[in-house]
């Protein structure tokens, strides 16, 4: 039978990844959400390039992806938003915005503190520079060991020479009630070459108004001290709604060299619940407060005995009058 009307056969799809070039697809190939280690020159992003033969023997050099679903992107595309180099001089880090490659660099006296942090996928490392300024890296938290070594590394050429000999035998024995701070501890305690010191701890869940007179329930800090460092462990805030569930976790070290002064915030009145008090410490170029629902005694007495000086906020305010 003739027939009268012919089907063409439909279009086929183009063939994206085998018409790529073999480098951009092997780029494509190792492509996900995991921060890579770069090992040679072909490893490095076809934006970063250049940068390679000034970074060839950095301790790290650090490729982080870009935000972007893996299905929504194509060989050749710009797979990577930023290259992290981190040598025995300091930290270069170049990013890619705009379309174009926006280069920054610190040298290891410029590094005033550290913070690792994650909340379920999301983590963040961040640097607190001498110059006031700070450099957040975002990176999936699957790849937060390699980060967190690279955070040692930073901490190690950061460290100066420790301000006690030892630690004090008066800090008291203080237990660690909580699944997740005593994990945080053990962990910290493998990570770092020196002893440490518990010289604070509030669990959480206990009730409290926030700075807004907010009725919620804190989540915990706990603070310790190496003969060179003071760490500061807890949350990415320290209160939460009784209804809402907190997954973050942020580690903060900051050398005993940088602190420059201190101050303690008394909570405002008001409320049957207990308020804050704020632990203010103020370093080069930087300054960060704690939130603590009891006095950090044992913190305070440290501080004094390494020599750094209390701030009178309230003097401060009436010589400003």
């Amino acid at each position: 039978m003739l027939r009268l009307f012919h089907r063409s056969e439909p279009e086929k799809a183009p063939d994206w990844y085998h018409t790529a070039a073999p480098d951009d697809r092997q780029e494509y190939d190792a492509f996900g959400p995991w921060v890579y280690e770069i090992t040679k020159e072909s490893e490095m992003p076809p934006r970063f390039r250049f940068a390679y033969a000034q970074h060839i023997n950095a301790r790290f050099l650090l490729k982080i992806p870009v935000h972007a679903d893996r299905r929504e992107m194509r060989p050749g595309m710009d797979l990577y938003a930023a290259v992290l180099a981190i040598d025995e001089n300091g930290i270069s880090i170049y990013r890619l915005v705009e379309n174009r490659i926006v280069s920054g660099q610190c040298s290891w006296g410029g590094v005033a503190a550290i913070s690792n942090g994650s909340n379920l996928l999301q983590g963040n490392l961040s640097l607190l520079l001498a110059s006031g300024r700070e450099i957040e890296l975002a990176f999936n938290s699957v790849s937060q060991r390699l980060m967190e070594d690279a955070a040692d590394f930073v901490r190690s050429r950061c460290a100066s020479p420790a301000r006690m000999q030892r630690l004090a035998a008066t800090v008291p024995n203080i237990d660690i009630t909580d699944h997740f701070f005593r994990a945080m501890l053990v962990m910290t305690q493998r990570r770092a070459p020196m002893p440490i010191a518990v010289v604070h701890f509030e669990p959480p869940g206990q009730r409290c108004l926030d700075r807004d007179g907010r009725r919620r329930i804190t989540t915990g800090v706990l603070l310790l001290l190496t003969p060179s460092e003071l760490i500061i462990v807890g949350r990415d805030r320290p209160a939460r709604s009784l209804w809402h569930a907190n997954y973050s976790a942020l580690t903060t070290c900051v050398p005993l060299a940088h602190l420059k002064s201190y101050a303690l915030r008394e909570p405002t009145a008001g409320g049957r619940r207990p308020r804050f008090h704020e632990l203010l410490l103020y370093f080069d170029g930087q300054e960060m407060f704690v939130s603590c629902l009891t006095v950090p005694e044992t913190v305070l007495a440290r501080l004094d005995d390494l020599g750094i000086a209390q701030w009178d906020e309230k003097a401060e305010s009436s010589i400003e009058v």
